[in-house]
Parts: structure tokens; sequence; C-alpha cells
């Protein structure tokens, strides 16, 4: 049980390398779909978390609300 984090579905050329650092997680039920958790404290770098959550949003957002981003 994570009280405090944040689920998304990383990049699949970072899944690894996040999968290795003890701050992410498999969450129960969507991990087997390809969500990670991050875990969320006092030290969370909020930059990092907006990156990701942005990443996870572009690859399941329809291609109309896509457009409307700005590009990478």
């Amino acid at each position: 049980r994570h009280d405090q984090s944040v689920l998304f579905i990383p990049d699949d050329a970072e899944r690894d390398a996040l999968v290795d650092d003890p701050r992410f997680f498999l969450p129960a039920y969507v991990g087997v779909y390809g969500w990670l958790g991050l875990l969320l404290d006092k030290k969370t770098d909020w930059d990092e978390v907006a990156e990701l959550l942005d990443a996870s949003y572009r690859q399941v957002a329809p291609k109309k609300s896509l457009a409307k981003l700005p590009p990478l």
C-alpha cells in the first residue's frame, strides 16, 4: 500500500531504469498493463513528476488532444 504516490505509464526507453529505482513500484492490478507508481515524499522532484505525467499522457491521449500540446 502506497498512500502518497502517483501512477503513470512510462516511456518504453525509460522503463527498465525506473523499475531499478527504489522510488518506483509496480502497482497492483494495473502494473501488468505497463503502469508504474512513484512514491511521493518531501524530497519529490516535481519537475520529474511533471515530465513523467506528460510522457504518460502523450501515450494514451487521443490524437486531437495531442495536437493541442506543444511538441517535445
